[in-house]
């Protein structure tokens, strides 16, 4: 019998070989496992964002079923690297063919959240046609664990995509937003409030014939815009001139230069001030006073909506309503994630909530610009 069968009876030859065989887990270790660098692996260890993420999480999770003892809590957590890994979940999002580096940053905070819950990204782009005619992605057999509506679609196109049992999450949602509130939970920037007081600062100013323009008829968020703007006016005991309000439906709401030129030239008279739905609207209205020789804001104040990241830029720089997007993208995957584990529970509307930026175009008075 030898010294350890005297000492530890209740340890056989195979057991005693094992815990001859442990040894504790090392960088080195790891990184061998990976083909990786030791440099690349004790970052990844450390969460440095220096490594992608992506190879941060396999180095985590290797790591971690290795039985690497090093491992900070912290970073565990936040990759959601549990006993038993959880299999991929796929979210699909759904969007209008229309980038641009405002949808990209609401797409990056999606994207970034995902990976933190170990979930994967499947963007489907919808075009005006497709939506029409009710064709559907090519890989719409994808099985998936969530959706995310990104853009405001008809009711009949909703329900060709959005499968039963599976949640889903929009990012606004028609005007009149019980339409789809049965179907999933629902997110809105705050318009309301921020839009009444964008108007209470040009009234402040001493102007009285205010203008709107947008497609109240298109979205829940224009239409709280709009009744931001009638709020503020009535508050003062005005209503707005008939003719200072271009809020009715034309085919690319007033996202196309041409509807809004042909809009302010049916103008009999020009007013002190427009509070335009949003910043891309409030560009073109600059553009086409500008043609026009009138000068903002000494003749006519102009207010956006969304800070996109040429609004500061524009010459006088844009009075806008700062929504920010990326962290949006997050909270809309923080909700899903919420909703994936909650099923049984009411759908709600969130109202997330926004900041006023006053710059230049809006203000005549000597008051303080941002």
């Amino acid at each position: 019998m030898d010294g350890c069968q005297k000492h530890c009876p209740g340890v056989t030859h195979s057991k005693a070989d094992e815990v001859k065989q442990m040894k504790k887990i090392t960088i080195q270790d790891v990184a061998r496992e990976l083909n990786l660098s030791r440099n690349t692996v004790a970052k990844a260890l450390n969460n440095s964002d220096t490594v992608a993420y992506e190879t941060r999480y396999v180095v985590i999770k290797k790591a971690y079923e290795m039985g690497y003892t090093k491992l900070s809590p912290v970073v565990v957590n936040d990759f959601k690297i549990k006993d038993k890994l959880e299999r991929t979940k796929t979210i699909v999002v759904f969007a209008r063919r229309e980038l641009s580096a405002f949808w990209n940053r609401i797409i990056m905070g999606i994207s970034d959240e995902l990976n933190k819950n170990n979930c994967r990204l499947q963007l489907n782009f919808i075009s005006e046609e497709d939506e029409a005619n009710h064709v559907l992605p090519l890989d719409m057999q994808t099985e998936m664990s969530g959706i995310i509506i990104l853009s405001v679609f008809s009711k009949s196109f909703l329900e060709l995509i959005i499968k039963k049992d599976v949640p889903v999450v929009f990012l606004d949602g028609p005007s009149d937003i019980h339409e789809i509130s049965d179907l999933g939970d629902v997110i809105v920037f705050e318009g309301y409030n921020s839009t009444r007081i964008l108007t209470e600062h040009l009234l402040n100013q001493g102007m009285k014939k205010i203008g709107f323009i947008g497609d109240t008829s298109y979205c829940r968020t224009i239409k709280d815009r709009y009744e931001g703007y009638l709020s503020a006016l009535n508050g003062r005991g005005m209503r707005p001139g008939e003719q200072f309000v271009i809020n009715e439906h034309v085919r690319h709401r007033y996202y196309r230069q041409e509807e809004i030129a042909a809009a302010l030239e049916n103008l009999t008279e020009i007013p002190e001030a427009f509070v335009c739905a949003n910043d891309d609207i409030a560009k073109d209205v600059m553009l086409w006073l500008k043609k026009k020789d009138i000068r903002i804001p000494e003749e006519v104040a102009v207010t956006g909506f969304d800070d996109k990241e040429e609004a500061e830029l524009l010459s006088p720089s844009l009075t806008t309503v700062h929504i920010g997007n990326q962290r949006m993208g997050r909270r809309l995957v923080q909700i899903l994630i919420w909703r994936m584990e909650n099923m049984n529970l009411p759908k709600e509307v969130v109202i997330i909530n926004t900041e006023v930026v006053i710059r230049e175009s809006s203000v005549r008075k000597k008051q303080t610009v941002k």
